[in-house]
């Protein structure tokens, strides 16, 4: 009897145990836009950061599930389909608690080089016809906003790569958004337009400081613990090393070969 007593305080404190070790798992909402988030290979320089930044918390695992911008806010503020979502601005005011400032942007106008448009401010803008992404107006200043309301020719689309195949097949002259990802799309066949893939045959135009984005997280404490991870990784410089893993000019491209106005 004593031995069956043993055997069976035994294996309640194996059960015991292995419950306590079950990690919780994360469901983090994403977007899908090439290079920072990757739906088909699983995989982005943001994808990349916030599985570094979660390999500090091993209490948990995570579960990316790609969706839209607009749906990712509604799922963050009121769904229930995510704990987490990244690549959330600020400007977004969604009912969530967001992490310390961590994917960053580098926002440039691009035109092409045979058009030899001289872009120094942002009035410089003002006549041309512009594609931007979703959202640009509210995020590159008041006088951006301004000139945006003024230019009949400017708009705006949800998906990046469209905006790339605006400039690139002729139809916009000027191409604003991140330069990463226009240098990923002009190097991306499906865009098919194979005569104009040369980054010599493009000006980039500097306009703007970089701008950053965050994480979103529905529970305080988990973000809490992230923004602890954001510093340590920060000063270890792990995250540089993921943004320099994709730097452009890693890719074979550089200031000089892409004309830069400054």
């Amino acid at each position: 009897m004593d031995m069956m007593l043993c055997r069976l305080l035994l294996l309640t404190l194996l059960l015991s145990s292995s419950g306590t070790l079950a990690k919780q798992i994360l469901k983090i909402g994403v977007g899908n836009f090439p290079p920072f988030f990757i739906e088909k290979q699983q995989g982005g320089v943001f994808i990349e950061i916030t599985e570094a930044l979660f390999n500090e918390l091993p209490e948990y695992d995570i579960e990316f599930i790609f969706m839209s911008n607009q749906r990712l806010h509604h799922e963050i503020s009121n769904g229930k389909s995510i704990d987490v979502a990244c690549n959330i601005f600020a400007a977004a005011q969604v009912n969530a608690h967001l992490s310390t400032p961590i994917f960053r942007y580098s926002d440039v106008a691009v035109s092409r080089k045979a058009d030899d448009l001289i872009i120094n401010q942002i009035s410089d803008l003002q006549n041309h016809s512009i594609t931007a992404y979703q959202g640009a107006m509210d995020l590159l200043g008041s006088e951006f906003k301004n000139m945006a309301l003024a230019n009949s020719k400017y708009s705006e689309h949800p998906r990046p790569s469209h905006s790339s195949f605006l400039l690139i097949a002729g139809h916009k002259d000027i191409r604003i958004g991140d330069i990463n990802i226009f240098l990923y799309d002009l190097a991306d066949k499906d865009q098919k337009i194979e005569s104009q893939r040369k980054t010599r045959d493009y000006t980039i135009h500097y306009l703007w400081s970089d701008v950053y984005s965050h994480i979103a997280f529905k529970d305080e404490a988990i973000r809490n613990a992230i923004n602890k991870a954001i510093v340590k990784l920060t000063n270890n410089g792990a995250i540089q090393k993921i943004y320099k893993k994709f730097e452009f000019h890693n890719n074979g491209y550089n200031k000089t070969s892409l004309n830069v106005q400054h």
